[in-house]
């Protein structure tokens, strides 16, 4: 049996692929991640997209943390659920944006593969690209590089100083000083957040009008033509 990995794209229903859609109609299991029991935005988007009635919805529970011990845990457990639903039937997961970028599934999916069952990847828009189209910019050209830095690195104020387009992820509360360095290096000017992409409430907002708490689903793009 399969178990495949389906990306939604960051909130647009119509960012979905016409290939994830059909494999979440061919799969009779949906395996949805959520934190602390609340409804999955996944699931939402994927609604609105493909037809799920009949399906068998199973929640995958996550913690809202970075302890890794307490996330291994989870991960296991998970797994654990999914190599039985697989021991019968094909299962897809969901994923928000795409899969292959900070995606919880990349760990949940390899422990499934090392259970020895076959694991497929479907990929989907990512968060920053549908943020690039409502911005209305490419995010590069030529031989320009793009570096794409989560919050968390031990080495964004150095990578924040590379040649080229920087995409700065996963900053939740941390957003204000984020802010704040992108000002230090004199980038706040050349910064654009892409906020609720695809979402309703999706707002683009520029330099100081930034606000020091944007949310959970603010993406930051630095770019000299922004």
């Amino acid at each position: 049996m399969v178990l495949y990995g389906v990306s939604v794209g960051p909130g647009d229903p119509e960012d979905m692929t016409v290939k994830a859609v059909r494999t979440l109609e061919k799969c009779r299991v949906i395996a949805v991640p959520r934190t602390g029991g609340e409804r999955s935005l996944a699931l939402s988007v994927a609604e609105k997209a493909a037809d799920l009635q009949g399906k068998e919805i199973v929640f995958i529970d996550l913690p809202m943390t970075r302890d890794s011990v307490k996330l291994s845990a989870a991960w296991e457990k998970a797994a654990g659920v999914l190599t039985g639903i697989l021991e019968r039937e094909d299962a897809a997961m969901l994923c928000l944006g795409d899969i292959s970028v900070y995606s919880t599934f990349s760990y949940i999916g390899g422990l499934v593969a090392g259970a020895g069952f076959e694991v497929r990847w479907c990929p989907g828009v990512s968060s920053f690209c549908a943020g690039a189209a409502a911005l209305g910019t490419e995010l590069v050209s030529g031989s320009e590089v793009m570096t794409v830095i989560p919050y968390s690195s031990p080495e964004l104020g150095q990578l924040l100083d590379r040649a080229g387009t920087k995409i700065v992820m996963k900053s939740g509360r941390n957003a204000g000083k984020l802010k704040a360095l992108l000002r230090e290096k004199g980038l706040l000017g050349s910064t654009a957040a892409v906020i609720n992409v695809g979402l309703e409430g999706e707002k683009l907002l520029f330099g100081e009008d930034i606000p020091e708490e944007p949310g959970y689903f603010a993406l930051f793009i630095i770019k000299d033509s922004i």
